[in-house]
């Protein structure tokens, strides 16, 4: 009896592995690519933020080997530091091959 279960538990196994394997593979993904920065004021901050986006854009696109992408609305958040002196603003994009 324990040897029909192992010989079953075996065969399903190898069902499951090939199932695997044979699924077609996505040509990339979206990522969500994104950027901080700070400044003195609330606007440098913002531009700073959205430079390095672009900058962390161009990196990932040529660090996979893509010759464009697509991205998203990319929206920058914006809050004064804990001492307030400093703005400290994070930008984020939906980036897709």
């Amino acid at each position: 009896m324990i040897h029909k279960i192992v010989i079953a538990g075996v065969a399903l196994g190898a069902i499951v592995a090939f199932a695997a394997v044979s699924q077609p593979v996505q040509a990339g993904g979206c990522v969500l690519v994104s950027a901080k920065a700070r400044g003195l004021g609330e606007a440098a901050a913002s531009k700073r933020s959205q430079a390095k986006l672009v900058h962390n854009i161009s990196h990932w696109a040529h660090k996979n080997q893509l010759a464009t992408v697509h991205t998203g609305h990319a929206p920058t958040d914006c809050s004064k530091g804990k001492a307030g002196a400093l703005f400290f603003c994070t930008s984020s994009a939906k980036v897709c091959p």
